[in-house]
């Protein structure tokens, strides 16, 4: 895995807004490169380099923002198994969080809703259950004392589930959703996952007051 930690003087511009000397955003046409996550210590704010987003096939195009977020889930998800220090796996587990609240959002807005078009609402149901279930554990190695034997059950258990949901998206739910989408589709979809990602980062730049209980908010699978 080639990724690489983001320099204490960026991470600090991130923290502040993410806007002077941050990499570019997202865009279809370049595809996906560093992600500007914000983050409470420098040295959690990790960056996937550019280009390293496997292509499923060729079909990723419309889709490298989310390949993207799930190396940099994996790289944080196996950081956090080793780190020794207290405060590190506290710093760790939040900015796993924000990621992986970022990440659900946009599959919720951009892709769940092509889900129930193309598969159904029962399909898109059981997408929606399982993001449900990663942000409950997530909620709940956050309740546990880091590095006890709980802590690391409930953390390994996590780690599976991010495997599970990569596994399953990644070789089956946008591979048929690509064959299924003709080209006209897919460029729309790249531009909204594209804007949306955006949009969500902006809005994790101001976190509400208890940003545990935003991990459980509703999820909105498709009407």
């Amino acid at each position: 895995m080639d990724s690489k930690m983001q320099p204490a003087s960026l991470a600090g511009t991130l923290a502040a807004g993410g806007r002077a000397g941050a990499p570019s955003p997202p865009s279809p046409e370049k595809g996906m490169h560093a992600s500007r996550l914000p983050s409470t210590a420098a040295g959690w704010v990790w960056l996937s380099a550019p280009g390293a987003v496997p292509m499923l096939g060729g079909m990723a195009g419309p889709f490298d923002i989310l390949l993207h977020q799930h190396r940099e889930l994996e790289a944080l998800l196996e950081r956090l198994a080793s780190e020794a220090d207290p405060e590190e796996v506290t710093h760790g587990q939040e900015t796993l969080a924000r990621l992986l609240r970022l990440h659900s959002r946009l599959e919720e807005r951009c892709v769940q809703p092509l889900l129930t078009r193309v598969e159904g609402r029962a399909r898109a149901r059981e997408e929606a259950e399982d993001h449900l279930t990663l942000r409950e554990l997530m909620e709940e190695l956050q309740e546990l004392t880091p590095r006890g034997v709980e802590w690391q059950a409930r953390l390994f258990t996590l780690e599976d589930q991010v495997v599970a949901h990569v596994q399953a998206t990644e070789h089956g739910v946008l591979p048929r959703l690509s064959a299924s989408l003709d080209s006209e589709e897919l460029e729309e979809l790249g531009h909204d996952l594209a804007l949306t990602y955006e949009e969500l980062l902006e809005r994790s730049q101001h976190p509400p007051a208890s940003s545990r209980g935003a991990l459980l908010e509703p999820l909105h699978w498709g009407a």
